[in-house]
């Protein structure tokens, strides 16, 4: 798991802009939208890398390597954080209040695919 927090590359009297990837094999993208209270993920990926870009309220993100007999660690993601799960790590996102995120992947997303890359496990 890395946590990339965004910065404003560039500021003027229009606005910001703030880089978000550099050089990324994007295939596909899911605006994920959640109610309060909810448990999303409990799984890994064989093959995928996921991105997970914060827009709105904090969130609890629970982490760990697949073969790791240690607990999951808790971080917290705040809005504008980026998230990157490489393949085979467990993972799992606890919504604390109703949340917006996008959602960024490097393996086409089509239901076959995706169920052939998942495997879940709860840690959560």
């Amino acid at each position: 798991m890395k946590i990339i927090r965004s910065k404003n590359n560039f500021r003027d009297h229009r606005g910001s802009i703030a880089d978000i990837f550099y050089n990324k094999n994007i295939k596909h993208i899911s605006m994920i939208v959640s109610n309060k209270n909810v448990i999303r993920g409990n799984l890994y990926f064989k093959n995928n890398t996921q991105y997970i870009y914060n827009l709105s309220n904090t969130f609890e993100y629970w982490y760990k390597k697949y073969n790791s007999k240690s607990k999951p660690k808790k971080i917290l993601v705040k809005k504008g954080d980026l998230v990157c799960t490489p393949p085979y790590e467990i993972h799992a996102i606890k919504i604390i209040k109703k949340n917006k995120l996008l959602e960024f992947s490097n393996v086409i997303r089509t239901k076959k695919k995706y169920r052939n890359d998942i495997i879940r496990i709860k840690i959560v």
